[in-house]
């Protein structure tokens, strides 16, 4: 079992490897998103896939400018921890599929509102057939596929078609609209402005065409982290639904450096060997930090640059003087390029403040992929 440190510990005693959560760079990340929405009509729905912390979901989710305890899942076991721990209303981002799920799915309806995305006739009819047996009225969005070519019916017609069928179905409500553009890595604002608004565009033109239909649409939903300040903007546009915003990472600092977020996820490691006078080893390998996107940066010290990972094992370039004096047992920290397996690898974050442990956080979802 891992050494728990306890608050108060100097981050260079705690071991290794270690998920380190620097809380003043999530709580400025947590911020500058909800803050730009406090007096705007769209609100802010967090996404918790990556994190899958139920005490980071409540710092996102009490904030002004959120949906009031309100945030979005991918996978049902996921809503059903953040459900645990105090959402009041689940907005689900993958479609529910299969008996034993939607049973769940039902389940969950009466502990907390529920909003199943659906895409498909033939999931309509098996939301609308469990409903009834479970006696539950259960909230609904039509996905719209608008420009990543995966999951969502076409805009315009095949979308009004779709929804007409969720509107015959007993048991079932029609709520709005959701989308996802796509993490957009164009480091031009403007640019990236040009493609959100492009892509969103579709599912604002679809809901004039329900609307002109008589269909009340009460929810319009899209907006990732590397466009919530675009989509967030977009007239018709009621919530967003961002992720990565509040952990952050290197390939988001590195691709769209003028994001307005800083990274507050890191991974802590040991040196556990000097063989060469240009190289050291440590005790993080890929198994506990990703490199699905790329090698960890060295955040400190400087004089170091991570050469690959093995499995269990860091190799490190020793690039400058402070490097060189490095010895067996001192402390290096990483940035991960890519948060979500890097999180999945670890049983809970360690929250530092002045480099010193002030939280744990457990993450309670780190399983939740079913």
């Amino acid at each position: 079992m891992q050494f728990i440190p306890r608050p108060g510990t100097p981050v260079t005693d705690i071991d290794t490897p270690s998920l380190v959560l620097e809380l003043d760079h999530l709580e400025h990340n947590i911020e500058v998103m909800h803050s730009f929405f406090q007096n705007r009509p769209q609100k802010v729905r967090s996404v918790t896939k990556s994190h899958k912390s139920p005490d980071i979901a409540n710092l996102q989710w009490t904030q002004d400018g959120a949906v009031p305890y309100g945030i979005t899942c991918a996978k049902i076991s996921e809503a059903e921890v953040m459900v645990a721990g105090g959402a009041k209303q689940v907005r689900m981002i993958e479609q529910v599929v299969g008996s034993p799920k939607i049973e769940r799915l039902m389940s969950l309806a009466k502990r907390a509102e529920v909003l199943a995305l659906v895409d498909h006739p033939e999931n309509i009819k098996a939301l609308s057939e469990a409903a009834q047996a479970f006696n539950v009225k259960l909230g609904i969005l039509a996905e719209i596929e608008i420009g990543i070519n995966r999951c969502g019916v076409q805009p315009g017609q095949e979308a009004l078609d779709l929804v007409n069928i969720i509107n015959k179905s007993k048991n079932l409500e029609f709520k709005g609209l959701s989308a996802h553009e796509g993490s957009l890595f164009i480091a031009d604002f403007e640019q990236r402005s040009i493609v959100a608004k492009e892509r969103v565009q579709k599912i604002l033109d679809t809901r004039e065409l329900l609307e002109q239909n008589d269909i009340p649409v009460e929810i319009c939903g899209a907006g990732s982290t590397s466009c919530w300040n675009i989509v967030g903007t977009m007239d018709g546009i009621t919530e967003i639904d961002p992720g990565s915003y509040a952990l952050y990472e290197a390939q988001y600092t590195r691709l769209i450096p003028d994001n307005g977020f800083i990274p507050a996820l890191r991974v802590l490691t040991t040196v556990i060997s000097k063989p060469t006078t240009d190289r050291l080893v440590t005790d993080v390998g890929f198994k506990s930090c990703s490199i699905d996107k790329g090698l960890p940066e060295v955040d400190w010290p400087s004089g170091l640059k991570v050469n690959r990972l093995n499995s269990e094992h860091g190799v490190i370039d020793i690039i400058g003087s402070e490097g060189k004096q490095l010895r067996l047992g001192d402390k290096i920290m990483l940035t991960p390029q890519y948060q979500g397996t890097t999180v999945v690898a670890h049983e809970r974050y360690i929250g530092i403040r002045n480099n010193k442990v002030e939280a744990i956080f457990p993450i309670l979802a780190r399983g939740a992929h079913y």
